[in-house]
């Protein structure tokens, strides 16, 4: 460990060092001397010494302490040169670079008669039911005739829309008569004049159900979810929520890599193939009439607990105000005419439900609190069980656990930035100033790394579940282009919000700006129910001017003291609402 930290600031010595006994400039973007952007706009960014005197193109460029500097310079179609001069007392060094910008070319149209792509959508191996769409966009040569599957028509588009003659679009909604088994769709591409016409095939095999009876499969893996469509981002799909194994699903379709799923008739969802075993032969629709409820307090929680036959698909939502969650059950039927409640319940305070479709049974479960302390959601056999987490007796950093999450470690290094220390590293650092800033409020801490060591995100959420925190705080540093910055805080679910709001507004007070308070996101920490969580981009290591903070020991310390006054502030809050 002490190696770590004297690698990390070994390097800030040295660029101190190096401004007292000479001037030199190392250029970290663009790499090359010689460069061709897209762009007409470019960060010159490198390291040079902080006592010196930068100019780019004779403009003065500023140079933090940590010797980083970047700078915009605007470019002209062509070639640009770029000067970079440095003066450090008597001693000087300049470095050119030249630097061509050249928008980018305009889409060329399809040469010679080929149809040059085809791409269908949805996408991957297909299941689909008739009624079912599919949309189909190919690009080939202007001017011609096109078809697709049984003749359908492809209609090109204007070229003012899509920036490019020879794109031929068209749609197709499958019948009862269409009997694909793991078949191909063909693309005809037909010259009127000459009548020369060439044929291919889209790469996706495609298969209509025509089942008599429904397709099911049970849920497999300890992180099941599901989806609410097919979009996805560098975080996954947006999620309606985890999903207890065994859960039998209704199969509706294949594509993109998931199962698509009924769970009511008018509501649907995804699943990863992965997470979905089917089932063999003949197997009913998921459907019971639900039985008798039970209510009552266990050891930290208030519980729910609702008599099925099996074990249905359900999802689960929070509401703030009044404090309630919402959980409809897919496939369920009210029988229930027996609800116990016993003496003894922290959270819940009442409980009751409605039949708000003919396959979708809604429970409602207000709470006696302000804040929801977290829930988990699972079956027992086959009655589904929802556990709410008592409220700490004592709402005082002393009285509770904290989990603190020092982002990224070991092969994962995160992002890096003009000085080229790793996220990992900086993450690590601020997370033991936060775990001792805790501890000296008396808070019990559950680290995830204390040291440089890899754990994967599943491992790594599993861990922290185990040690039952109160509170999460994952510590991370942002990375997107120069001129973005700031400190923003995260969370997923709503009834979480307001930690992550209170830590944002402390740290904000430091001076650094404020990029947001950003909700529904999709990190896999924030994913849990079973605890409130916050991520915490501390800031940008690609914004020289973050950077330099992030590396200062003391900011650091600045920013653990932040994070543990917003957690002081938020308890507070809670506590006053209480009474």
């Amino acid at each position: 460990m002490k190696k770590l930290f004297a690698f990390l600031w070994s390097i800030l010595a040295f660029v101190k060092l190096e401004a007292q006994t000479g001037a030199s400039i190392r250029i970290v973007y663009p790499i090359k001397e010689h460069s061709i952007v897209r762009e007409p706009l470019v960060y010159i960014q490198g390291v040079a010494h902080p006592g010196g005197v930068l100019t780019i193109n004779g403009a003065p460029v500023k140079i933090y302490h940590t010797g980083a500097f970047s700078a915009p310079v605007s470019l002209s179609r062509g070639d640009n040169v770029v000067s970079i001069h440095l003066e450090n007392g008597t001693e000087y060094v300049n470095k050119q670079l030249s630097i061509h910008y050249e928008k980018p070319a305009p889409p060329k149209p399809t040469d010679g008669f080929a149809i040059e792509s085809v791409n269908v959508m949805p996408s991957g191996e297909l299941w689909l039911q008739p009624g079912d769409r599919i949309q189909v966009a190919v690009k080939a040569i202007p001017g011609m005739e096109a078809t697709f599957y049984k003749g359908i028509p492809l209609t090109e588009a204007d070229e003012k829309e899509v920036g490019v003659k020879g794109i031929y679009r068209g749609e197709y909604i499958f019948t009862e008569k269409d009997s694909l088994s793991a078949g191909t769709i063909p693309v005809q591409l037909l010259n009127p004049l000459t009548k020369e016409h060439t044929v291919t095939v889209c790469k996706d095999k495609v298969t209509v159900l025509h089942n008599s009876y429904s397709l099911t499969g049970l849920v497999t893996g300890s992180s099941a979810h599901l989806e609410y469509g097919l979009g996805t981002d560098r975080l996954g799909s947006a999620r309606m929520g985890f999903i207890d194994t065994l859960v039998k699903l209704e199969v509706s379709g294949k594509m993109q890599g998931r199962y698509r799923v009924r769970l009511a008739d008018q509501v649907q969802a995804y699943i990863p193939i992965e997470n979905l075993r089917l089932q063999e032969g003949i197997h009913f629709r998921p459907y019971s009439l639900t039985g008798n409820w039970n209510v009552f307090p266990d050891s930290g929680y208030d519980q729910l607990s609702i008599q099925l036959n099996e074990r249905l698909p359900y999802a689960v939502t929070q509401q703030t105000d009044p404090n309630r969650l919402v959980m409809d059950v897919y496939g369920a039927v009210s029988n229930t005419n027996w609800i116990i409640q016993k003496q003894g319940l922290q959270i819940i305070k009442n409980v009751w439900y409605d039949q708000v479709a003919k396959d979708v049974f809604r429970v409602y479960i207000d709470l006696s609190k302000p804040e929801l302390w977290g829930y988990d959601v699972g079956y027992k056999g086959t009655s589904l069980v929802i556990r709410v987490k008592h409220q700490p007796p004592v709402l005082k950093l002393s009285k509770l656990t904290i989990g603190v999450d020092a982002g990224h470690g070991g092969n994962n290094i995160g992002a890096s930035g003009i000085m080229d220390i790793n996220e990992k590293e900086i993450t690590l650092a601020m997370a033991l100033k936060l775990k001792k800033q805790l501890e000296k409020e008396g808070a019990e801490v559950a680290i995830t790394r204390q040291n440089d060591t890899s754990f994967n995100n599943a491992d790594r959420a599993r861990w922290m579940k185990e040690q039952h925190p109160d509170i999460l705080v994952s510590i991370h540093c942002n990375s997107s282009g120069p001129s973005a910055k700031g400190v923003s805080t995260y969370y997923h679910h709503i009834a979480y919000r307001k930690p992550s709001q209170a830590i944002n507004t402390e740290l904000i007070k430091l001076g650094l700006a404020d990029y947001g308070n950003v909700g529904s996101f999709n990190f896999f920490f924030n994913a849990p129910t079973s605890y409130p969580s916050v991520l915490v981009e501390t800031g940008f290591l690609s914004n020289p001017e973050d950077e330099e903070r992030l590396l200062d020991s003391e900011f650091q310390n600045r920013i653990a003291k932040g994070i543990v006054k917003g957690l002081k502030n938020y308890l507070k809050q809670v506590d006053k609402a209480d009474h």
